[in-house]
């Protein structure tokens, strides 16, 4: 049974103008500079526009490729930019106007095709607010408006976003947009993105199509690429919910400067992640196509070379490392990593979270399927001890999400059907007792901190231009938002401050700055004119002692570290 969040799809009725058996792939138009422009009027941010879903093999594309993209070999075949209905869009290229309302390629309520004789290529316009006032035939130059964004629902409050294609001159191979878009893509992708990760990843062949830049052509009616035998993140129908992060002491931000360093070479690799506990320990997924790809363990102190810690894909364990949550032929599970115990728990074959403190687990059941713009699904959060004694459930609402914010409380993620409003609860699960945080509009990027003693998010496209931006709020009854002096992708220190990377999307060249939500320090920690840097795809991470921040770099496709320089 698939578990499905918010996650922003296209419901494709038919791809393709009537044809007769499968074209064959035309070759690729290629230019020495990108062409086209975004398909966007007007600078990106909180009150206008942000990235959405990528092109390509996305994690969206590998959970519903069966049910959405199936013509389309399983892939996402365009780009998807959040914003409000009404957002004028704009002509990508000097072009003539081929098709109005042309539902046979999707993409509804209302298309545009447009023709670019002089790229031999074709742009399609998805999920329009109303028709196009244009007319087949007639000539658009770069930077017109072509017509105004929609929701694919109709309802401009549950999905307002812009499908957006680009394909051959017969309609039948859909190209990646980004390798004709000129734009600073990795750092509109640091905030926005419906997933994190963007990509799925192959655990047989676990470097290809990881980036924004290196997504195969798509021809629709083709064989699906991307049905993998075993892949990371798992899939959402065995998926548990997302671990708590351990509270830990953590030094003061030192006043050093801060450095760069290379850890991964050859194009190695995305995504690595971090020892719960040893910040100079972390791993990363790699192997050569055809075979079973490992999980490795690098060490930053000393030359000790990388060694195979196991075959991936990664472990599902607790927060600390120490239980291991297994599921074989729907049977779950628990073995306790430091004396080899194990033992069976009865979760109705849905993998557990385990809580901050190892006490107790939290699995959701969700009992039936659900279409994005259709009825949402009935989903019913459990709990029990770690040993899966006393197991009840605790909430049971259409749609949504829960979370572990500590050892016995729970965050509740409840959205009201076809809008974009999103109510906040906390239950605790010891007595029972609920309390409601607030609801609120366009809610996205919601995260809880260390210990979950607050979360942090953003709301967009706010009536009151002001109340646009990123929000910290304690999870304690009759908390009050505060806006926080920033924008741009984060990730957390510790409990009480973030890493953030200023949101610039007129540039590559990005910084790394620190705030600290209780104190209000504010600190720049490197300059672009003298250590510029560029995080690929959104992928950087903190280490436990929150002075160490790995990120795959864009300039290389290596991995790179981010570190304090030691006091001298």
């Amino acid at each position: 049974m698939q578990r499905i969040g918010f996650i922003w799809v296209i419901v494709v009725l038919s791809l393709l103008a009537p044809r007769s058996g499968i074209a064959q792939v035309p070759d690729q138009p290629f230019f020495p500079v990108k062409p086209m422009i975004l398909p966007v009027a007007g600078a990106p941010g909180p009150a206008t526009w942000l990235f959405g879903q990528a092109y390509g093999n996305t994690t969206g594309a590998f959970n519903f490729g069966t049910a959405w993209y199936s013509a389309g070999q399983g892939l996402h075949f365009g780009l998807d930019f959040s914003m409000p209905c009404g957002t004028p869009l704009v002509a990508v290229a000097d072009a003539e106007v081929y098709a109005v309302d042309s539902l046979s390629f999707g993409a509804g309520p209302h298309n545009l095709l447009l023709r670019h004789p002089q790229l031999n290529l074709i742009s399609l316009y998805g999920h329009l607010l109303r028709r196009a006032e244009l007319v087949p035939g007639q000539i658009v130059l770069q930077g017109d408006v072509v017509g105004l964004s929609g929701d694919p629902d109709g309802t401009c409050t549950s999905r307002p976003h812009l499908h957006f294609e680009v394909r051959a001159s017969n309609f039948r191979v859909a190209y990646n947009p980004v390798d004709y878009i000129e734009a600073p893509w990795h750092s509109l992708v640091t905030i926005g993105p419906f997933s994190n990760p963007m990509f799925q990843q192959d655990m047989d062949n676990p470097r290809r199509w990881l980036s924004l830049d290196d997504q195969p052509a798509v021809q629709f009616g083709g064989a699906r690429l991307n049905d993998y035998y075993r892949a990371w993140p798992y899939p959402i129908d065995v998926r548990p919910p997302n671990n708590p992060t351990l509270s830990t002491a953590t030094e003061p931000l030192p006043a050093t400067p801060w450095r760069l360093r290379q850890v991964g070479f050859g194009g190695c690799c995305a995504r690595p992640w971090w020892h719960p506990a040893d910040a100079n320990r972390f791993y990363m997924i790699d192997g050569v196509p055809g075979q079973r790809a490992s999980v490795f363990e690098y060490h930053l102190a000393g030359s000790q070379p990388p060694t195979i810690a196991y075959e991936a894909p990664p472990r599902l364990q607790s927060p600390d490392g120490r239980y291991q949550v297994t599921r074989v032929n729907g049977a779950v599970t628990i073995r306790d990593l430091n004396d080899l115990r194990e033992w069976p728990v009865q979760t109705q074959g849905f993998l557990p979270g385990v809580s901050a403190g190892n006490s107790a687990l939290l699995w959701e059941v969700w009992k039936s399927d659900y279409i994005p713009g259709g009825i949402p699904q009935t989903v019913e959060t459990w709990v029990s001890a770690l040993d899966g004694s006393n197991a009840r459930m605790v909430y049971r609402q259409s749609g949504g999400w829960a979370v572990w914010l500590d050892d016995h409380r729970l965050l509740i993620n409840s959205s009201v059907p076809n809008t974009n409003a999103t109510t906040l609860r906390v239950q605790d699960t010891h007595d029972g007792s609920l309390f409601d945080l607030g609801t609120w509009e366009a809610l996205r990027g919601l995260s809880v901190a260390p210990g979950g003693g607050r979360v942090l998010f953003y709301l967009a496209w706010q009536a009151d231009p002001n109340a646009n931006g990123m929000y910290v709020l304690e999870t304690q009854p009759g908390a009050v938002p505060q806006q926080v002096p920033f924008f741009g992708g984060w990730r957390w220190r510790d409990a009480d401050s973030v890493y953030y990377l200023p949101f610039d999307p007129s540039s590559e060249a990005q910084s790394l700055a620190y705030y600290h939500l209780v104190s209000g320090e504010h600190r720049y920690l490197t300059d672009i004119a003298r250590m510029p840097f560029t995080v690929a795809d959104g992928d950087w991470s903190v280490s436990p002692d929150g002075n160490r921040i790995l990120f795959l770099n864009a300039r290389d496709r290596n991995t790179w570290l981010l570190e304090a320089a030691p006091a001298e």
